[in-house]
């Protein structure tokens, strides 16, 4: 039986498939680097469409001519959850851009020596008495000043490059699941702070990557017409596979599994081309029959709570009043806002807070009049929990 591994393996090539075009898209964006052209890129996709796979293979593909710095706001959020704050993440960014420091072969011992002054700035000891700065970045002298701090980490990337005598051409930052930027009071501001360095910044590129919709609020709080880049960043959205995309990368990574056409239709029907579905749902049949359309059904409801893995631990993560709210949606397949403050318990005011963290989520869309559930397995799951046990789960 093969197994697809269902977070980022060791051995991404090995399971890298039909991204070929976007990871020369990506590519020829950190190339203009070295003309000292600094492209700022927005990727966006739901949940289990595959972004982190394809920016964790970007990475691996990037010479030594290039330093990559990948951070996750969600954990950062999960771990800091009662104290999560702008000061929280820009340490989390310094720690990170400090480990592309040290991982990379074209730095000499005057780059080492920085580490221990960068380590007081990680644990929030910005008072140095034993340098004025760091390869020509000035030090914050002052313990709480947020501030010099932000000053001190958005200016740290360039001045990295600039300082390499030309062994580094560009300074490549990752921020993976940038919606959870809308947990902080005042997101619009941080965004802002992102935008006001890399107008100056040549040789900076930063890749903003979510699971969210291409039109959600945080999306346009980043790059929307009145966001902090004013839709100068280049935007593109990643997609889940087609229906000839989903057979041949089963045929390619997972060949042990045998459909018969009615089986495949039904297959993609619960997948929806997902790689993230698909594997999950691979993982758990069987290589020694042949799945027909019932024998499919049959096997996802079955097996749902082990397909649904990830998507247990989001509901998990979500508050009662986000559960309240995607509830009284599946109940009604669909509703308007009228009827959903009516619905409720609990003011206008929180419905509309909550409603934009799912959104930001990739859990809830309103393209039309209508608020409706976007995240397809997680829907999958509640209904058929709700069908089994007669309630949702806590």
């Amino acid at each position: 039986m093969v197994l697809i591994p269902l977070g980022i393996p060791k051995d991404i090539d090995k399971y890298f498939y039909n991204r070929k075009n976007e990871l020369i898209r990506l590519n020829s964006f950190a190339d203009a680097l070295k003309q000292d052209v600094a492209n700022q890129i927005l990727l966006t996709g739901y949940r289990g469409v595959g972004k982190s796979f394809l920016l964790k293979k970007f990475i691996n593909s990037l010479s030594n001519e290039f330093l990559t710095a990948y951070l996750d706001i969600s954990k950062i959020y999960a771990r800091e959850k009662e104290n999560f704050s702008e000061e929280k993440i820009l340490n989390h960014l310094l720690d990170e851009m400090t480990n592309a420091i040290n991982n990379n072969k074209n730095f000499t011992k005057k780059f080492n020596t920085a580490k221990n002054l960068i380590n007081k700035l990680k644990n929030q000891d910005y008072d140095f008495k034993d340098a004025a700065s760091i390869f020509s970045i000035p030090i914050p002298q002052v313990s709480d000043n947020y501030s010099k701090l932000s000053q001190f980490v958005m200016e740290f990337p360039q001045n990295i490059v600039d300082s390499s005598d030309g062994k580094i051409k560009g300074f490549v930052i990752i921020i993976d699941e940038f919606q959870f930027i809308g947990e902080l009071k005042n997101p619009e501001s941080f965004l802002w702070l992102f935008r006001s360095f890399t107008q100056e910044q040549d040789n900076v590129s930063y890749i903003f990557t979510g699971s969210t919709s291409s039109t959600s609020e945080m999306v346009n709080k980043l790059n929307g017409i009145n966001g902090a880049f004013g839709q100068r960043m280049i935007q593109f959205n990643l997609y889940p596979f087609s229906k000839e995309e989903t057979k041949n990368y089963i045929k390619e990574k997972i060949s042990n599994i045998q459909f018969t056409g009615d089986g495949f239709e039904r297959f993609y029907k619960c997948t929806n081309g997902y790689p993230a579905y698909i594997n999950s749902f691979c993982n758990v049949m069987s290589d020694s029959c042949i799945y027909d359309e019932n024998r499919v059904i049959e096997e996802f409801y079955m097996k749902l709570d082990q397909i649904a893995v990830k998507w247990i631990s989001l509901w998990s993560s979500l508050s009662n009043q986000e559960k309240e709210i995607i509830t009284k949606i599946i109940d009604n397949d669909k509703l308007k806002w009228k009827d959903l403050i009516k619905q409720v318990s609990f003011s206008q005011g929180i419905v509309a807070k909550n409603l934009n963290k799912l959104k930001n989520k990739g859990i809830i869309s309103n393209y039309t009049s209508f608020y409706e559930i976007e995240d397809k397995m997680l829907l999958s799951w509640l209904k058929h929990r709700k069908d089994e046990d007669s309630f949702y789960p806590p």
